[in-house]
């Protein structure tokens, strides 16, 4: 799958999940219910494996810029979903 074609499956999941880009950020909607864990651990799952596919990429690059991105949305998720850097019942 080609980066353009990851990045649009990716924003319409994002707006599937409640989601919507206000300025510079993704928003949740606060009129919408919550997504469950099971559906954003799964996003975060495959942020995770395009940043191991990215990550080494040359400085300067497109692909850098895209990392950063990446990497930023998965600090974010993971201070909300485990806000004591802890996962229940994993090893920390």
């Amino acid at each position: 799958m080609s980066n353009d074609k990851q990045r649009i499956a990716a924003v319409r999941k994002l707006e599937q999940l409640g989601f919507t880009f206000a300025g510079d950020d993704w928003m949740h909607l606060t009129n919408s219910a919550s997504p469950t864990p099971a559906i954003t651990d799964a996003l975060h799952a495959l942020l995770v494996q395009r940043a191991d596919v990215l990550e080494g990429c040359p400085k300067g690059s497109a692909e850098e810029g895209e990392l950063d991105a990446i990497t930023d949305a998965i600090e974010a998720y993971e201070a909300v979903r485990w806000p004591t850097g802890k996962v229940n019942g994993g090893k920390g």
